[in-house]
């Protein structure tokens, strides 16, 4: 039982030494609500021809927070996009050979219970809508994530580095 417990602090330790690795971001004045896991663009080819290629902005976070996100918009390049919200979880490719490549993440996309503090979660920016950006906001923000939560005012996050994974072709 000691040695069980033993290894199982350790796979912690490494974890979250792995998880820290990937942080590349210097935050925000709420940096501790988030911890980055990865973020990363990533392209879909359609299988259809004369469809549309779409390239998504993805943002894997674990959630630090005691109280619970109630929603997320991106500030970069395009504007200030809504985001959806999905929890997540990273595809073990050695038990799942078949997955396509390109999917690395299972999403829970029927939203669930409430979010939870250590709860792995997709953001995506989404665009459509139009959505008048708050006075709290900066005008000359970029690459930031602004969320809120049960409590008054809006949060943020900046993502110093957005990677480039491999395209997704769909069949």
């Amino acid at each position: 039982m000691k040695t069980t417990g033993i290894a199982m602090l350790l796979l912690l330790t490494a974890a979250t030494g792995a998880t820290a690795k990937h942080k590349t971001t210097k935050g925000g004045k709420n940096a501790k609500d988030i911890v980055l896991v990865e973020a990363y663009t990533q392209r879909t080819l359609p299988g259809v021809p004369k469809a549309k290629l779409m390239t998504d902005t993805h943002f894997v976070i674990v959630w630090q927070a005691t109280t619970a996100p109630e929603t997320f918009f991106w500030r970069g390049d395009n504007g200030f996009l809504p985001c959806m919200m999905n929890r997540a979880h990273k595809i073990d490719l050695k038990k799942n050979p078949t997955m396509p490549r390109g999917i690395e993440y299972n999403i829970d996309e029927n939203g669930g219970p409430r979010i939870h503090k250590g709860d792995t979660l997709m953001i995506t920016p989404v665009t459509g809508g139009k959505f008048a950006i708050p006075k709290e906001i900066p005008e000359k923000a970029k690459n930031t994530l602004f969320y809120k939560t049960a409590t008054p005012g809006w949060r943020s996050f900046v993502v110093t580095t957005i990677g480039k994974k491999a395209d997704i072709a769909m069949p």
